[in-house]
């Protein structure tokens, strides 16, 4: 199998990646807000 019918399947997988990490990043980000936000703090 030659090295360009690879990459479609590696760029999908790189994105699927990238998505992923967006959206623990986000989730993070709204754990550390309700935290701040519950113990009074902005």
């Amino acid at each position: 199998m030659p090295n360009s019918d690879l990459l479609p399947s590696l760029l999908f997988k790189i994105n699927e990646n990238q998505l992923a990490l967006e959206a623990a990043i986000m989730e993070l980000t709204l754990w550390r807000r309700a935290a701040r936000f519950s113990r009074g703090r902005r």
